[in-house]
């Protein structure tokens, strides 16, 4: 398909921003007329330099209030049009976009508009080019992709096409039955932008949250598939408004840009005919496989206060396996480079197993997600690393036993005596607030893990955003966090948090007490409180008070919870104990985590 993006959905000077989106590989631009008026490049400029850079100028936008206008005022429309028509057989852009009418003195009259638009079209029709009418979702009287196609359809005229914008039309509760009976070549152009769902003003869910596709969770693969089955074959063209965009560096953007396009083709290649690119399939599963961290000062003896015993060394590197039960630590004694081989430098890393492990490989290839630089000896995994927005390194086993499984690495040691831990149920990556939307498309379109919605917590400085993780198969559980703290205090990063599920959660933490683990102290007040929510049986309740322990109850699920306070390592290890399929994270319980942690 020929890939596109607006110019508005980048930072910079215009300049600077075709530069970038020549280097990420796309086809062509959206002129977006702000960036043309601000820029010292003249029209026929910009179109060289588009022509030197391999980019094609797909359209011109927009064009604003141009129906629904009082006929005494057309006039002044009119000659707007003719000037920017100008500059458009300058640029040598055959197709611009006219949005509906947002004034307050729009006129509500498909007729007039009908005509109106009828009329802008002859002036189209003498330069030899084409409308794109798009209904904006906060339009005052045209506001969904149905009355923008009446009001084509009245035109009546063939410079006069249907521009569908994804966000629009999805963002009024439509979906891609709106499309239904309306002619591909009717279809003037498609502008694709994704979202998280918000209940919020239109216009400001617009302006400060489009994301790319992948990164929301809005039916996108859906319209842009009832678009082509209508027979559209037009650019697809990213349009995307967001304040992360306009902070970050334009060629991040670019690149994060072209990475949802190849995902939204690669969705949208068994829904429709046609040749639409395919990247190698996400793995079947996804399972928690290991933890990885540095040996920093203290860490053998911080594994061994929490019940972990050397399981095995690596056979070429100075590599350490930890096993407590089927709790699984790789601690890489290599100064400078962490992971069960070695790779650039950072603190922690998580290993999944996803076979076939080379697909998973190809797949983030395909993808543009950047691989991780490591040495591999003769026989040993594959183990392919790939780097997340956010700089966490993942490394992808086969499932136990089978070629290219990590453990097959490591010389085990003798097997110590299962202390009752299950393995990882969850690990919780603190995120910059910059890379939150690219972290949560990392996960969902390389491990086809689906996000679930965005929680709010008060924390003693600040407020923290969290979003869960889980694919379709496995017991992989990634939670993402964002930390909003007042200036001067620290965000964390990486791995902030290491939760075990255990058998007995009760017997581990007095095993815990036992050896000298610092435990999270929980304040009385909260168990008083608990009594009152959920009229716990005493002994229970007297249970979870003598263990500092917290506690959760859905339906016939609870969920039982001890903490570390934070440790060197930079992250805090939670103990939870599942039980009648409880399935969430204990999310009445954070604020109590978060203050005593802070303390």
């Amino acid at each position: 398909m020929h890939k596109g993006i607006a110019t508005v959905s980048l930072s910079g000077l215009l300049a600077d921003k075709l530069a970038a989106v020549a280097a990420a590989g796309f086809d062509g631009i959206e002129l977006f007329d702000n960036d043309l008026v601000a820029s010292p490049l003249s029209p026929r400029e910009v179109a060289r330099r588009c022509a030197d850079l391999g980019l094609s100028i797909d359209l011109f936008q927009p064009v604003r209030d141009l129906e629904g206008v009082a006929p005494d005022r057309f006039d002044a429309v009119l000659h707007r049009v003719r000037t920017k028509l100008a500059v458009m057989g300058e640029l040598g852009v055959t197709t611009f976009l006219a949005c509906s009418n947002v004034g307050s003195d729009a006129i509500d009259d498909p007729d007039l508009s009908a005509e109106q638009l009828h009329r802008v079209g002859e002036l189209a029709a003498e330069h030899g080019v084409t409308l794109a009418f798009e209904a904006l979702a906060w339009g005052r009287h045209i506001d969904r992709v149905g009355a923008a196609w009446d009001v084509v359809r009245r035109a009546d005229h063939p410079a006069v096409s249907l521009a569908v914008d994804t966000f629009h039309l999805l963002a009024r509760g439509d979906d891609g039955s709106a499309l239904d009976g309306i002619p591909g070549d009717r279809i003037g152009f498609l502008q694709v932008a994704d979202a998280p769902l918000l209940d919020m003003n239109v216009l400001e869910w617009s302006r400060h949250f489009r994301c790319f596709p992948g990164q929301g969770t809005l039916d996108v693969t859906g319209v842009v598939a009832a678009v082509l089955r209508a027979g559209y074959r037009g650019p697809l063209s990213l349009e995307v408004f967001s304040d992360a965009v306009r902070e970050a560096d334009p060629a991040d953007t670019a690149r994060d840009a072209m990475r949802s396009l190849i995902f939204l083709e690669d969705r949208l290649a068994p829904l429709v005919d046609g040749p639409l690119a395919a990247a190698p399939p996400p793995a079947p599963s996804a399972d928690a496989a290991f933890v990885e961290v540095s040996a920093t000062p203290g860490v053998p003896a911080l594994l061994g206060s929490l019940g972990f015993t050397v399981a095995g060394h690596h056979r070429s590197k100075p590599v350490t396996w930890w096993r407590n039960g089927g709790a699984q630590v790789v601690v890489n004694e290599t100064p400078q480079t962490t992971g069960a081989t070695s790779h650039a430098p950072t603190t922690h890393a998580l290993g999944l197993a996803a076979p076939p492990v080379d697909a998973v490989a190809a797949r983030a290839k395909a993808l543009l997600w950047p691989a991780v630089d490591r040495t591999r000896g003769t026989g040993e995994a594959l183990l392919p690393g790939i780097t997340s927005p956010s700089g966490l390194h993942m490394f992808v086993s086969a499932e136990a036993g089978a070629a290219d499984d990590w453990h097959g690495d490591f010389v085990e040691a003798d097997p110590a005596e299962d202390a009752g831990w299950l393995g990882l149920d969850h690990v919780v990556v603190a995120v910059p607030a910059e890379r939150f939307d690219q972290e949560i498309a990392f996960f969902r379109t390389l491990f086809d893990l689906t996000p679930g919605g965005v929680e709010e917590f008060i924390e003693p400085h600040g407020r923290l955003r969290s979003r869960a993780l889980r694919p379709p198969v496995g017991d992989l559980r990634v939670v993402l966090n964002v930390e909003d703290v007042r200036p001067g205090h620290p965000r964390r990063s990486g791995i902030t948090q290491l939760a075990f599920a255990v058998a007995d959660v009760a017997a581990q933490v007095r095993a815990l007490r036992s050896r000298g683990v610092p435990l999270m102290p929980v304040p009385d007040n909260y168990y008083v409180d608990l009594d009152a929510r959920f009229a716990l049986d005493p002994a229970l309740l007297a249970e979870l008070r003598e263990h500092q322990l917290l506690y959760d109850r859905v339906g016939d699920g609870e969920l039982l919870q001890a903490f570390t306070l934070p440790l060197e390592t930079g992250f805090h290890v939670e103990l939870l104990e599942r039980r009648g399929g409880y399935a969430g994270y204990g999310a009445a319980g954070t604020h109590v985590r978060l203050a005593a942690q802070a303390g």
